[in-house]
């Protein structure tokens, strides 16, 4: 059955819920239960039963979905062991000696979120880079948003993260079903440089932070934490409860280095040792195995490796009770609870969704008669419309990546170009989205209030998009990639500098305004 325009209220109304009312988990489940209530010819009653039994409990059900379930959890008992051992305090008091103001900072959690490449680093880069952050009087959505600027677009561009297998898969089937030569892999190498915004949401980071370019509500967020140390707003709802996170040591003695370096070489260690071993890297090869290991499996055993090692080492060193080390790792499990709620959730109203028809609706909105030229920026703004919607970039590449590959074999339009324009929508879509699992656990890696994330990160997200487009339709006229990255690098700086320059002329007419009443 379609639904046509019907398929947009559920996404529609748990987003403006959210927005309202800031209570996320109660805002997604009102969008489950009207879309089920559309779905059961608008009896509410059978809706509600079917939200709970063919939609909330499938998600659950779902492999990968239970996967990234136990991955999330077992992230929060590693990094509660990184915090009780003193590993993340030790390693911020050896890194502050040397990130020691707000730019170095913030430079320092953008290029330390390569390190972690092989999966979105949101977790525990957040966990690591806070305490730095906070003795910098950073504010906590100012590290919320360089967190999720480094999340899904660098892992997209990632050969050895999830996404990378997944979306040169789908790239694969489309070329076999056109009957089509080129190499899946070197097309998800040559559609980097096209990924506009991937690209520009990662130097935009940049931009911000080393021109000081803050705009919109960040500019009052980061003012206010310069100013009297409040890194987030008193009505704040933190996504962790930082009155019982306060830093307890398993010892007098002051906790070494190697109380952070021990589990995070045995977590990357391990990640890649079952990537290798998964992959059946003496068959397929370095690139074969991360083309065929399970990515989600190597990173849990990675979490529980992790954690183990700092346990002993925690028992050595400090003679610490191996009970009150393991109840820690029990209690940094429970304390990310909430975010597998608002996943769960997040994922069935995509489920919704994809049921109703929306990706296909907006699609068939835009109609098949378009210019060439404008293909590219029509994909674009597709992929972004589905990804805010669903809140999943992922559902992005699989409707829209069979869509736009063949579309661009018949008309003579560059297949990475395509490909690159799908990727981008699908991830600024989901990084704007409030119902984002990316978007979700950067606001529990930078410990903030999760809509307060949305809202001081939508402007910088939309100013990208803006310029993002632009240059995809530069792009789409020229064919040529070097004119669409130049192209969106001015329009995006400018934009920046006059927006800044907007809010700081706000700020100084305000500050006149109350001397003058004063």
């Amino acid at each position: 059955m379609e639904y046509g325009i019907l398929s947009l209220l559920p996404p529609i109304l748990a987003i403006v819920i959210a927005i309202v009312t800031r209570q996320t988990i109660l805002s997604l489940f009102i969008g489950v239960w009207l879309g089920s209530t559309i779905i059961s010819s608008w009896n509410p009653f059978v809706g509600f039963t079917y939200s709970i039994t063919d939609v909330v409990i499938p998600s659950i059900a779902d492999p990968w979905n239970a996967g990234l379930l136990l991955l999330v959890t077992l992230a929060g008992g590693f990094v509660n062991i990184l915090r009780v051992t003193g590993g993340a305090r030790a390693f911020a008091e050896v890194a502050t000696k040397k990130v020691n103001t707000r730019k170095k900072a913030q430079n320092f959690v953008w290029g330390s979120s390569f390190l972690f490449s092989y999966t979105e680093p949101v977790l525990i880069l957040g966990t690591v880079t806070r305490p730095i952050t906070d003795k910098v009087k950073v504010s906590r959505v100012k590290l919320a948003y360089i967190l999720d600027s480094m999340g899904s677009p660098l892992a997209a561009m990632s050969p050895i993260s999830s996404y990378g297998p997944f979306i040169t898969g789908l790239i694969a089937t489309q070329l076999t079903v056109l009957g089509l030569s080129d190499n899946p892999w070197s097309l998800f190498i040559q559609m980097i440089p096209y990924n506009l915004y991937g690209l520009f949401a990662m130097i935009g980071v940049l931009f911000v932070v080393n021109l000081n370019l803050d705009i919109g509500p960040m500019y009052k967020a980061e003012m206010r934490a310069m100013e009297t140390g409040e890194l987030y707003g008193k009505d704040d709802k933190l996504m962790i409860d930082e009155s019982v996170e306060e830093e307890m040591m398993v010892s007098n003695t002051k906790a070494d280095i190697f109380s952070f370096l021990i589990p995070m070489v045995l977590l990357m260690g391990t990640i890649f040792t079952v990537i290798f071993w998964t992959g059946n890297i003496g068959e397929n090869g370095f690139r074969g195995a991360f083309l065929n290991s399970n990515i989600v499996l190597s990173i849990i055993c990675g979490f529980i490796a992790g954690a183990v090692g700092g346990i002993v080492y925690a028992k050595l060193r400090y003679r610490t009770s191996l009970i009150y080390l393991f109840d820690e790792l029990t209690n940094g499990i429970l304390k990310l609870m909430i975010v597998p709620l608002i996943l769960v959730m997040a994922w069935s109203i995509g489920s919704i969704a994809s049921t109703m028809g929306l990706g296909t609706y907006i699609t068939e909105l835009v109609g098949n008669y378009l210019p060439a030229f404008l293909v590219p920026l029509v994909i674009f703004i597709i992929g972004a419309l589905i990804a805010f919607a669903t809140g999943s970039s992922w559902g992005v590449f699989a409707i829209m990546i069979p869509i736009a590959v063949p579309m661009a074999a018949s008309m003579d339009i560059n297949l990475a170009l395509a490909i690159g324009a799908v990727i981008s929508g699908g991830l600024f879509g989901d990084h704007c989205s409030p119902i984002s699992d990316t978007t979700i656990m950067s606001s529990t890696g930078a410990a903030a209030d999760h809509i307060e994330h949305v809202r001081t990160q939508l402007p910088y997200a939309l100013v990208i998009a803006t310029a993002s487009g632009i240059g995809f339709l530069s792009a789409g006229l020229t064919q040529n990639v070097f004119v669409g990255l130049i192209v969106t690098a001015i329009v995006l700086l400018v934009a920046l500098y006059l927006l800044n320059r907007r809010v700081k002329r706000r700020d100084s007419n305000v500050l006149i305004n109350k001397e003058v009443i004063s």
